[in-house]
């Protein structure tokens, strides 16, 4: 089937229809819109006289660069690959092309072929921003740090008004340490590109380094102010208010994210931490139950239950929980410690329990016919093993001292 003609103008809408669809998201739609103007023919304008007129697609290469975008979101590089090399047939030294073939080299872990391709496109083309803006960021994945912030100031020198380089360059500045100077950096990108809420994200997370939690909420709340169902903003205003004591103020915007959101973990987490700090224990469990629902295999939630539900004396409903935790990460870090918390739990009722056994010889009895559920019947609850310890117990030998003597426990 014959390519479409199109006119100029009907290319150049169709080519701004599809980076806005790439820039939401919608890979697939930009695509196709991409690859109907990389294929299309140019139709003659009606005043033409015959014979006198005649002109290639203008926009086939920046067509063909769209395609390659977005055929790497969609982890696609092979296709991309394919795009790129059109595009260099053409252009062997365009500085665009170039930059994203270094990019899907690096993707694929190719690191020489990587710096092999982002020389070529210097060599070419030195006065490109673009181009050093993407030596920097190599050397940034690279870990060369220093030669990534000398990349990167050169990308700025080269065209201050190129926002994404003041960006890359905040990036390599903290990585270097030098926070103070990142934070200027990013300021530039904002004086660049005000309405981009990422960089108020951004700002934000370097002041909150710098321990200027103030001048963090600023940022924050005047990025919201441009944008305000920004879920980015108001998940970055909710965990700086809870981490600068203002649970009140966290609660507020981990509200408002959750209205935006409904199914946001971090907001659930931040208004748990929050109603904690309160008091509010009931509302804090509500969120950690709503959390396990939502994700049911993360541990972390279940920890978090768990806790609670300690702090409530629901030593049963704890015991499950910290249990669940040890089924779903046995070895992490936190199935240590939540081997250690039930080691605790069954340690202080083992207290409890020998010293009513050894005042009550009714209880002691029952104790030695079913001490589970001789336990139960008092309100305590022993994991397996406490409950193994347990029957395995002389109580005679134990309650014949008074009073009982146990080693200290900390949690």
């Amino acid at each position: 089937m014959q390519a479409p003609r199109l006119t100029i103008k009907s290319l150049w809408r169709l080519y701004h229809t599809a980076q806005t669809l790439l820039k939401s998201g919608q890979t697939q739609n930009a695509a196709e819109q991409f690859h109907k103007i990389a294929v299309a023919r140019v139709r003659k304008p009606r005043n033409a006289e015959p014979g006198a007129w005649e002109r290639e697609n203008p926009l086939v290469t920046r067509a063909r660069l769209g395609l390659c975008y977005c055929y790497v979101e969609e982890g696609q590089l092979d296709l991309a690959m394919r795009e790129l090399r059109q595009v260099l047939e053409a252009e062997p030294h365009n500085a665009e092309a170039l930059c994203e073939l270094a990019y899907i080299h690096g993707l694929k872990g190719e690191r020489a072929h990587a710096k092999s391709a982002l020389q070529q496109a210097l060599e070419h083309n030195p006065d490109s921003a673009r181009v050093h803006k993407a030596l920097g960021y190599f050397y940034l994945q690279t870990d060369e740090v220093d030669a990534a912030v000398e990349a990167c100031r050169a990308a700025v020198a080269c065209d201050p008004e190129y926002d994404t380089a003041h960006v890359e360059l905040a990036v390599a500045l903290a990585r270097a340490g030098q926070l103070e100077d990142a934070i200027t950096a990013m300021s530039d990108a904002i004086r660049l590109s005000p309405c981009n809420p990422e960089y108020y994200v951004s700002l934000a997370s370097l002041l909150r380094e710098c321990h200027r939690c103030q001048e963090a909420c600023e940022v924050l709340e005047k990025g919201l102010r441009l944008d305000p169902g920004n879920p980015e903003l108001l998940q970055s205003l909710a965990e700086l208010m809870l981490e600068c004591g203002q649970p009140d103020h966290a609660i507020y915007y981990a509200q408002r994210l959750l209205r935006r959101s409904g199914k946001n973990l971090v907001a659930r987490d931040v208004l748990g931490v929050a109603y904690l700090q309160q008091g509010r224990i009931n509302e804090a469990l509500r969120m950690a139950d709503q959390m396990v629902n939502l994700n049911p295999l993360d541990p972390g939630h279940h920890f978090k239950k768990a806790v609670l539900f300690q702090q409530q004396g629901m030593l049963r409903e704890a015991l499950v929980e910290f249990a669940r935790v040890l089924d779903l990460s046995p070895d992490s870090e936190m199935g240590q410690e939540a081997r250690q918390a039930i080691e605790v739990m069954d340690h202080h009722q083992m207290r409890q329990i020998i010293l009513l056994a050894s005042e009550d010889v009714v209880f002691r009895a029952k104790l030695r016919r079913d001490s589970s559920e001789a336990s139960r019947e008092r309100g305590f609850f022993l994991s397996d093993g406490g409950a193994a310890a347990l029957e395995s117990l002389d109580l005679d030998a134990f309650c014949s001292y008074h009073p009982v003597s146990y080693p200290a426990v900390y949690n």
